[in-house]
């Protein structure tokens, strides 16, 4: 409902023009004031949409404060009363930009025939200031799908820079030589539960011009302004802070992923390459973790509780007869042993001792000579490379090696891409589909990457968008339930997606096809 300020020294003349609002049923909140100085300080601290305000006033008269109003450039219509009709008035009023001027005493019929006329003219000018609103939202939308898409086929290497003309296209880093890339890895869905106004959120908790990517609803890309030799310690705030942001607002954890500078669009492909090998490391490190590009080792307590995960779960699998997939399993924690130079080769060797007494115990018929044989092979052994050799001949007599590895690594990954196909529409996660093909998040993400080429939830993503393609050739059905059945139910996150893959929103696909 509009809102009108009248304002008159007279209570008298005050209460007539309430009486004739209320006694006609005209649309109008009343506020009243005596002065042009109250109405001047009620102005200030509320909204006003009509000022009905008398000429000849103590103190500040009429005709100044609507001249005060003006130089706030407030947009209230002003209507004058007087009862005074000299042409100096009336001049005066049209200088200000009154809309209407009545004389005293008011007529009923003109006081109605006035304020109906400024009710309308108000009316009006809201619902064309509605419609710029929305016009406007609709072009910033649309300039947001179009960023997100270039960045999209830059990231993903779908198209050169040079196919787009521009040195590094990102509008918001006007000024700026560098940009550095930040993945977001969740465990849980987040990034398609969220609204437009994420980006703006954001870019204010790292206090940095940002611009956000959203790969999938587990994982979204910043490019962040960025500075050249920033300390690695205020990019580990930066990240940390970050992390305290998202669990606080979303109650979720999330791994943040920080690479190197960025001053080049065709940077931008190995960067995010660079990025997503670093994710990996994550299998070493507890959730909400800040991986920086340039400072991957591990310390050696992390390192410690890294094999010590890879011995417990390796163990696992053998107490689960899931012989197929235990010499890879073996190879990665062996070749973390290798690597690192925090392990004496006593340490080592206890390792492996650990994993063929855990192949004795699984054994159906256990030999105790074939075992003692075992562990003094490993302690007879002089060399890494030999004990590794040494290992998988054990793994061979204790017959794990019936199958090959890699086809049981196969079987693992196709069986996961089986349930996507499958289940494509239920909240698929990465923990839900390791727990399908019983093995860890990490490592079931690491091998699908490898032997896939891509991340799991990108394949997730690929399936989803093709079915639902086909959806919007092949149905009638709503762009909404569409979004739903490929497993979306955020139907502007699915529109935003779908453009990223597509260069075109769903509606627009099905019109054009």
């Amino acid at each position: 409902m509009l809102k009108m300020l009248v304002v008159d020294d007279d209570r008298f003349e005050r209460d007539g023009v309430k009486f004739l609002v209320d006694k006609y049923n005209l649309e109008l909140e009343i506020a009243e004031a005596d002065s042009g100085e109250s109405a001047l300080k009620y102005i200030d601290s509320h909204d006003v949409d009509i000022l009905f305000t008398d000429i000849r006033m103590k103190g500040m008269d009429g005709l100044e404060l609507a001249e005060r109003i003006r130089e706030r450039n407030a947009a209230i219509k002003v209507i004058f009363m007087s009862a005074y009709g000299e042409f100096e008035y009336a001049q005066r009023a049209i200088d200000l930009k009154a809309i209407r001027y009545i004389l005293k005493p008011v007529q009923v019929s003109e006081f109605i025939k006035v304020v109906a006329q400024v009710i309308q003219l108000c009316g009006e000018e809201r619902q064309a200031k509605e419609q710029q609103v929305r016009l406007e939202e609709s072009y910033r939308k649309e300039q947001r799908y179009n960023k997100q898409k270039l960045l999209t086929d830059l990231i993903m290497g779908h198209k050169e820079p040079e196919e787009i003309g521009q040195p590094l296209p990102i509008a918001s880093f006007n000024g700026y030589r560098y940009v550095r890339m930040l993945l977001l890895d969740s465990r849980t869905r987040l990034f398609d539960r969220l609204d437009l106004d994420f980006d703006r959120q954001i870019a204010e908790a790292v206090r940095r011009a940002c611009d956000v990517v959203h790969l999938n609803e587990f994982q979204s890309l910043l490019l962040l302004e960025a500075f050249a030799e920033e300390p690695q310690q205020t990019l580990g705030v930066l990240g940390r802070d970050l992390i305290d942001w998202l669990r606080t607002r979303f109650n979720c954890e999330v791994t943040v992923v920080i690479g190197g500078l960025v001053d080049d669009a065709r940077q931008l492909y190995r960067e995010y390459n660079a990025l997503e090998m670093m994710l990996e490391n994550k299998f070493f490190f507890d959730d909400s973790t800040v991986l920086l590009a340039g400072d991957m080792p591990l310390a050696a307590n992390d390192l410690t509780k890294a094999i010590d995960d890879l011995l417990q779960e390796l163990t696992g699998r053998i107490q689960r007869h899931r012989f197929e997939i235990v010499e890879p399993g073996f190879d990665q924690l062996f070749n973390l042993l290798q690597n690192s130079d925090h392990f004496s080769v006593i340490y080592v060797k206890y390792v492996c001792t650990e994993v063929v007494k855990a192949l004795f115990e699984a054994a159906a018929k256990k030999n105790a000579n074939k075992f003692r044989d075992s562990l003094e092979k490993i302690y007879k052994t002089s060399r890494l490379s030999d004990l590794r050799q040494v290992m998988h001949t054990i793994f061979a007599e204790y017959g794990t090696a019936a199958e090959p590895a890699a086809d049981g690594v196969s079987k693992a990954v196709e069986e996961a891409v089986r349930t996507i196909e499958c289940e494509y529409a239920a909240d698929l996660s990465l923990e839900l589909l390791a727990e399908r093909v019983y093995l860890t998040p990490n490592y079931l993400s690491h091998l699908f990457k490898k032997q896939k080429g891509i991340s799991i939830n990108k394949y997730i993503t690929l399936y989803r968008m093709e079915k639902a393609k086909e959806l919007l050739l092949t149905t009638n059905r709503k762009i909404a339930d569409i979004g739903q059945d490929v497993g979306y139910h955020n139907l502007p996150y699915f529109s935003s997606l779908f453009k990223n893959y597509y260069g075109k929103t769903p509606s627009q696909f099905r019109e054009e096809a």
